[in-house]
């Protein structure tokens, strides 16, 4: 039990998390009636095995609880999206009906993720590693759950080498920020979507001795 990496049969659970934490993200994109769970599944489906080594979860004996994704190379997670034929599939199943979501919703959606690729390309050329996503079951918020997934993150990117890391999140999630802040995070900015405003922070990662 405690963080390990993230293994296929997790995907059902990690989307219903991500679904139940962020339920203003969720309404922001579907609406006011509650999604399928299946584009959440397959969005997870395809980290878990794009980015296996650094996506992570925490288990306990009632089940995950949360996770964390990490990505080194954000270029890289979209270039597999891309050229591996994943974005196609899910414009297919949308079409399909599969995701429920109406044209109005997925336009919202591209535009947010052109505006996020941008951002990534960005990443890209500075060398920079990304948290990509991190939530934790809202009944077993308030633990230190997601303090030991981010931490568990950037230990691992730093035996990858990496040396420096960003994060956006909501400048009202007071109790987010507390947790990057204390793991050595600092603000570096702003960013913007069609939610509103995300504050870009960064933290700088000491070499590992090990690797040297």
């Amino acid at each position: 039990m405690g963080i390990r990496p993230v293994s296929d049969s997790d995907v059902p659970t990690v989307a219903g998390i991500f679904i139940r934490a962020f339920p203003e993200s969720v309404k922001h994109y579907y609406g006011a009636s509650v999604p399928p769970i299946d584009g959440f599944r397959d969005i997870f489906a395809f980290l878990a095995r794009a980015e296996r080594g650094n996506f992570l979860v925490y288990e306990e004996s009632e089940g995950v609880l949360g996770y964390v994704v990490v990505p080194k190379t954000m270029g890289l997670v979209w270039a597999k999206a891309l050229f591996g034929g994943h974005v196609f599939l899910w414009a297919f199943r949308w079409m399909m009906g599969r995701y429920g979501i109406p044209f109005s919703r997925v336009a919202r959606i591209l535009g947010n993720k052109l505006l996020f690729a941008a951002y990534s390309s960005e990443q890209l050329l500075h060398g920079h590693a990304q948290v990509l996503s991190v939530a934790v079951a809202p009944s077993a918020q308030g633990r230190g759950i997601g303090r030991q997934l981010v931490q568990a993150g950037l230990e691992l990117l730093r035996r990858q080498g990496v040396r420096t890391v960003k994060l956006e999140v909501r400048p009202d999630n007071e109790p987010a920020r507390r947790i990057y802040s204390s793991l050595g995070f600092g603000e570096a900015g702003k960013s913007r979507d069609s939610q509103g405003e995300w504050m870009v922070m960064i933290a700088h990662l000491q070499p590992d001795p090990q690797s040297s």
